[in-house]
């Protein structure tokens, strides 16, 4: 087996989070590789996209979310989220765009190396660290600090992390969903051509969803969704679906993924077959069908402090804050019911600590996507691009800081030299920030 020691951090996982550990980790001088099971990177935000760029302002229209989520995004900044007004624009993105920029940003670090086609097949831990990992490819990789960008937490799972799964009671996750594009629609048709504003977007969302249950009354569709949802691509022609609902699905369960993609192909054509009933979709064709499963949630890895509801709507402030959240507690129900959203009050945002990127089980092992510690109804909140990328940046530079300077030992970093840290990089942050002292023998 061939053995590589000549990396400071390794990144599982190159979707938003992961990428943006990665990159972080790099820039902030850690010798950093970033492996990737699938043949591409980009996770969820390229493969099974929204289009829209969720909620990244307090309610003063501060942004909380800058660093490189400001770079992947840069058009947006120019609005803010929390504009509520008819003539607001709705804040899309094109699949295609950030993938460029995903892969132009990677290419510009020179202490960045991405492998794709890699996944982790093995892992070696000893004395709560983790030793080195292998992967699918026969290699095996030995670094200081590694750094969980996966969606679902695989890395930590197979390191033996503890975690917890769906909703308290029984286990249960929120729903999936299999987006698609339709292009080709007459807008002079509907009641308000333009669907760009908030105003325009929420008329269409009303005609959409008269047909949509006046066809589910009729047996047309099994979906159990309750509305139909679709975003605007920034050229204004083409809508991106959001509409329906898959129930049961437990990524970390073999073959669960697989039969949900069926059920949601057969979910499309019924939605596409029941919007041709209005004239303005009448010429209507399906540009794409995502190639993965939306899936919202996985695996929740236990670690040092459990963020909760109450924090995410108390605007919770840590003294170890690393990271922040605007975007709404969004559950979509996993009994099929309606989807609950609760806007975060007051500032209209909250932190994230720094003890929950920590599994409480290891001490080389940063979590630096959606699977930090926090329970079903604050992972909701932070699952999404704002927020994932916000905790992806921080896991990566702590993880260079422990890798660089404590031998990999991530509890010794203080929240403080992280915050300096990430403020030399454009995030916002909150809190003492001070450059890491480092002794020397």
């Amino acid at each position: 087996m061939e053995n590589h020691t000549d990396f400071d951090v390794l990144v599982a996982g190159a979707g938003a989070g992961g990428i943006c550990a990665a990159l972080a980790a790099a820039r902030s001088g850690a010798r950093t590789l970033l492996l990737e099971k699938s043949p591409s990177i980009g996770g969820t935000g390229i493969h099974s996209p929204v289009s829209l760029v969720c909620k990244f302002h307090g309610t003063d229209h501060r942004p909380i979310n800058m660093g490189i989520h400001r770079e992947l995004f840069p058009h947006v900044y120019l609005y803010s989220t929390r504009d509520m007004r008819p003539t607001a624009p709705r804040l899309t993105y094109d699949e295609t765009e950030l993938a460029r920029t995903y892969d132009r940003l990677l290419r510009a670090e020179p202490l960045l190396t991405c492998r794709t086609g890699e996944g982790v097949a093995t892992v070696e831990t000893d004395h709560r660290r983790i030793r080195s990992i292998s992967t699918e490819k026969g290699t095996r990789y030995r670094v200081p600090v590694y750094v969980d960008g996966t969606a679902d937490g695989n890395l930590s799972a197979m390191a033996g992390c503890r975690f917890q799964k769906g909703r308290p009671e029984d286990g249960a996750m929120q729903s999936a969903t299999l987006v698609f594009g339709l292009k080709g629609i007459d807008r002079s048709l509907l009641r308000i051509c333009e669907y760009q504003t908030r105003g325009g977007l929420d008329s269409l969302w009303e005609e959409m969803t008269a047909l949509y249950l006046a066809a589910k009354e009729r047996g047309q569709t099994d979906n159990p969704r309750h509305s139909v949802v679709a975003f605007p691509y920034p050229d204004g022609e083409r809508l991106l679906f959001n509409s329906n609902e898959v129930l049961g699905v437990d990524p970390t369960r073999p073959g669960s993924v697989q039969e949900a993609l069926k059920i949601g192909r057969r979910r499309v054509d019924e939605l596409v077959a029941i919007l041709r009933q209005h004239p303005a979709f009448q010429t209507a064709r399906i540009d794409f069908v995502a190639s993965r499963l939306g899936v919202r949630e996985g695996r929740r890895i236990v670690g040092d402090y459990l963020l909760t509801r109450e924090d995410c709507l108390g605007e919770a402030r840590f003294d170890d804050m690393v990271a922040a959240s605007a975007y709404e507690i969004d559950i979509h129900d996993p009994d099929g019911g309606p989807a609950v959203m609760v806007n975060i009050p007051g500032s209209g945002y909250y932190h994230i600590p720094y003890r929950s990127l920590l599994p409480a089980d290891l001490d080389n092992l940063l979590l630096g996507s959606r699977c930090i510690s926090g329970t079903h109804e604050s992972h909701s909140s932070y699952r999404v691009i704002s927020g994932v990328t916000a905790i992806g940046q921080a896991a990566g530079t702590a993880a260079s800081l422990a890798a660089l300077h404590t031998d990999g030992e991530v509890r010794k970093i203080p929240a403080p030299a992280i915050r300096f840290e990430l403020r030399r990089q454009l995030q916002f942050v909150e809190g003492s920030v001070t450059k890491l002292q480092v002794e020397h023998s």
